[in-house]
């Protein structure tokens, strides 16, 4: 992603400062949660991976985000939490709550973009498979009530989320999975340099065995000399 387009996403959320189209898509349950929600995820995913690793921030947060749990339990807690009908319905009757939700959507970004190069792709699989579930899980629930779940929205509003959480949910898997399979085509690459620098340097490859040189012959035993003869008598 280009320069531009990471500054443009991270300002994005500023636009919802606009009351008339903030409104406009908070008046649809669909745009609710499968626009604004990622809108303001992704801005603060983007400004935490812009913070620098020694800056103070994110050299305080290392300390308490081992392998980048922080980050995406905080991400899983305020997802879970925001797919609740009376949550969504609070959010559009009080400031507060609206409020709250800006900046926890924001926040939980902010973190696991500042701890992204921290998470390992099985724990990132963990963890998107499950919400991955537990949205799938909502959508079918929304798509199958027989009335409405929020107070603001009507019943159609409401299947149609719940087939865009089905796929945002098969969207979240095919990701992980993805990511997974790419580490697994990776590893073979990244663990031969590694082998090669454990060896001695300028040492020279091992060469193949060679077989011993045949066995000489053991010499013949020298002859005795002969015994002297005696002179003949006449």
């Amino acid at each position: 992603m280009s320069a531009a387009a990471r500054l443009a996403l991270a300002a994005a959320p500023l636009l919802l400062a606009i009351p008339a189209l903030r409104h406009g898509i908070e008046s649809r349950m669909l745009l609710h949660m499968l626009l604004e929600f990622p809108l303001l995820f992704a801005a603060g995913f983007v400004c935490g991976r812009a913070l620098p690793p020694q800056h103070p921030l994110a050299r305080a947060l290392a300390r308490i985000d081992a392998h980048g749990l922080l980050g995406l339990t905080l991400a899983a807690a305020v997802a879970a939490f925001w797919m609740l009908p009376a949550a969504l319905d609070a959010s559009l009757l009080s400031p507060a709550v609206q409020a709250a939700k800006l900046a926890g959507w924001w926040l939980a970004g902010a973190v696991l973009g500042c701890g992204w190069h921290r998470v390992g792709p099985e724990l990132f699989a963990f963890f998107a498979g499950n919400l991955a579930w537990m949205m799938a899980t909502a959508g079918l629930i929304y798509q199958e009530a027989e009335d409405r779940l929020c107070a603001n929205y009507l019943l159609g509003d409401q299947a149609a989320t719940g087939v865009g959480l089905v796929i945002a949910a098969c969207l979240l898997g095919a990701l992980a999975l993805a990511r997974l399979a790419r580490t697994a085509r990776l590893a073979p690459a990244i663990a031969r340099p590694a082998a090669a620098s454990l060896s001695p340097a300028g040492a020279a490859p091992p060469s193949a065995p060679t077989s011993p040189p045949p066995a000489r012959a053991a010499p013949r035993p020298a002859r005795p000399p002969a015994a002297p003869t005696a002179p003949p008598t006449r």
